[in-house]
């Protein structure tokens, strides 16, 4: 039988999903998986003694929610969930190569779609996860989209600019843009409402892409595009649930039944601490981790209860509240964190 991250991994493409982790009351520790069907929650996957009041009260949630819940003496964290963010760049081109080793720096998978073998070539080294070498259309034929994506259009040529447009504006993202100067990106614009595309939609596009941060160089423009895509995506909270490779990590784990450490997760925030609720820091079975809870002292004393809990053999899960508004640790604000064994 596969095991939780396994079938998370397994319907990340199916549309939104949303993780629910039992944190107090019956079944804490147990875990639910969610899917999105486009007008109520599916579930994926349900943990045997996860609480029924629970699940009851997560299927009521919107998409991209985040938060506790609660039913009696139960409560669980809710959370839309992304193994990571999905970088699609259509175009090979110089900026679009310093696009790719910024996307990758920053944790994204990133696909390139390019028609000519050479810039494909160097797409590849330049460090992009999967490269198309074939037609813009046959390569986003082959990208479904979803609320973790970001589309970035800077091809060689207007048409292909336009025809990227045309076949990215229908799917799901939480972010799409196209290089070009403000007049030519108006003309897109107006041509694309006039074919009929959904207006508000068009205009939500980032046309010019980037930030205006005066940029001139490739990598001054790459530079600009992905601070604006940040910016976007955490606004709309869009895939930053696990850093990239942890749910392949910890579905490994399971396939071979060896342990994988204990999964520190915050799961509430209160004033200025640095993480938002859902930020995740695997702290592997040897003592390694994997991902940050926001650094510091707040994340050593995190870092050393999970090693105790390891070293003492704890498969009971364990909340810890750290408060940063004393002594040393001055942000002003409280953590409270999940600390679940797998």
């Amino acid at each position: 039988m596969s095991g939780f991250f396994e079938i998370l991994i397994e319907n990340r493409a199916r549309g939104p999903l949303m993780a629910v982790w039992m944190t107090e009351g019956e079944g804490a520790g147990k875990k639910a998986l969610f899917v999105w069907n486009g007008k109520t929650w599916e579930t994926v996957c349900r943990e045997e003694g996860f609480a029924e009041e629970i699940a009851a009260a997560a299927e009521k949630s919107r998409p991209g929610e985040t938060g506790m819940l609660e039913a009696g003496p139960n409560r669980a964290f809710r959370e839309p969930f992304f193994t990571e963010r999905d970088l699609v760049v259509c175009g090979g081109g110089h900026v679009a190569q310093c696009v790719i080793r910024l996307g990758r720096m920053l944790g994204f998978h990133v696909t390139v779609i390019e028609d000519r073998e050479e810039y494909a070539a160097l797409a590849k080294a330049a460090g992009a996860d999967r490269v198309l070498c074939a037609p813009f259309a046959e390569g986003l034929a082959d990208v479904p989209g979803g609320h973790g994506h970001a589309f970035v259009v800077m091809t060689r040529e207007h048409v292909h600019d336009v025809e990227c447009l045309r076949l990215i504006l229908p799917k799901d993202y939480a972010y799409a843009g196209m290089m070009g100067s403000r007049n030519r990106c108006g003309n897109v614009r107006s041509q694309l409402i006039a074919e009929g595309y959904d207006e508000e939609k068009v205009n939500g596009l980032s046309m010019p892409i980037g930030l205006a941060i005066g940029a001139r160089t490739p990598e001054e423009i790459a530079v600009s595009v992905m601070a604006q895509i940040v910016q976007v995506m955490n606004e709309q909270n869009a895939g930053e649930a696990a850093v990239p490779g942890m749910a392949e990590e910890l579905a490994a784990c399971e396939r071979e039944g060896r342990p994988a450490g204990v999964l520190a997760m915050i799961i509430e925030k209160e004033g200025e601490a640095p993480r938002r609720p859902g930020t995740k820091m695997l702290v592997r079975a040897d003592g390694t981790f994997l991902g940050t809870v926001g650094g510091g002292l707040a994340e050593a004393r995190m870092l050393a209860r999970a090693r105790e809990m390891l070293e003492e053999g704890c498969r009971e899960p364990g909340l810890a509240e750290i408060e940063m508004m004393k002594g040393t640790m001055q942000c002003g604000g409280r953590l409270r964190v999940l600390l679940l064994p797998l």
